[in-house]
């Protein structure tokens, strides 16, 4: 672990117990099923085997894609166009084309350098970049209001910073005002200047940097297939690592918001590699390991 996460991780411990409700002390152990693993097995919807619910009952598959036709099915999810939309992360100029594939049963999002600098303005300005990526989203197609969302996938392999990806969330209305007023979900963020830390956060007005995000969520190997997942309900968020609980939060947003606001409305699904800012801890340059790929098994989700 980096003295950087050494120390955020200090930090978050320390304020645990200020901001930490009851019941929401940090576990490894994911919750017991609802029923027998035999009679778990023998029950299935599209999502796969039932999954039982802490306090009883299964979730309800809402969502699922296992990837397995050879392109993007855009009924379930839309690309990123950074030309059209203006959305950008870093130095990235996210598009479709050779940075978002299906293949093998996967979806790949790659960050490439192209070694030369291309036109990706936009309705916001100028922006001219070597880099490119992949993002997708789910924002036109399907959005939900609380549940449990995940994804099974590996991260890259890079030895050296500058190269960014995540499974998150995000509304696509902004019930109250804009970022971060209307809330983000990060389930699964990742940077290769810090490669073994796949953060969780929370991003919302009244944000406690240590409190808001679980630095504990730390993963070995991330160029193996992992599950993320979030299990979000109304008075809080539970985030997994394989089923093992890393995080859990309640969330106090400062006035006028109120709990549980912003996280009371609903957020679409959203998968990006792409490489990081000029600047900083990771500082995308021409020793970058690129391309660099963002392969996910699945995305589903459930009530």
């Amino acid at each position: 672990m980096s003295p950087r996460v050494r120390r955020a991780c200090a930090a978050a411990l320390a304020v645990a117990a200020l901001w930490l409700a009851p019941g929401d002390a940090l576990s490894s152990a994911a919750d017991p099923p609802a029923s027998s693993p035999s009679a778990e097995r023998a029950r299935t919807d599209a999502c796969g085997p039932l999954v039982g619910k802490p306090g009883g009952g299964h979730w309800q598959c809402t969502f699922v894609d296992n990837f397995n036709g050879t392109a993007l099915d855009t009924s379930k999810w839309a690309l990123q166009d950074t030309v059209k939309s203006g959305f950008r992360s870093g130095l990235t100029c996210y598009r479709g084309g050779e940075n978002v594939a299906v293949r093998d049963g996967t979806l790949r999002l790659t960050a490439r350098d192209l070694g030369h600098p291309v036109d990706c303005s936009n309705p916001y300005g100028q922006f001219l970049t070597r880099y490119t990526g992949g993002l997708v989203t789910t924002r036109n197609s399907f959005t939900q209001t609380y549940g449990r969302f995940e994804v099974r996938a590996r991260f890259p392999t890079a030895r050296t910073a500058g190269v960014h990806g995540a499974f998150w969330m995000y509304p696509p209305q902004l019930k109250y005002g804009q970022w971060p007023a209307s809330g983000e979900i990060d389930v699964a963020e990742w940077w290769s200047s810090d490669p073994q830390t796949v953060l969780p956060t929370l991003h919302y007005n009244g944000r406690n940097f240590h409190a808001d995000s679980g630095w504990g969520c730390q993963v070995a190997d991330v160029s193996s297939f992992h599950t993320y997942r979030v299990e979000w309900y109304r008075t809080g968020m539970r985030f997994f690592v394989d089923n093992a609980l890393c995080f859990s939060r309640k969330w106090r947003p400062d006035p006028p918001q109120e709990f549980p606001q912003p996280f009371d409305h609903p957020f679409g699904m959203i998968l990006n590699m792409g490489v990081g800012t000029a600047a900083g801890t990771n500082r995308v340059t021409e020793e970058t390991q690129l391309p660099a790929t963002f392969v996910v098994d699945y995305a589903r989700a459930w009530k």
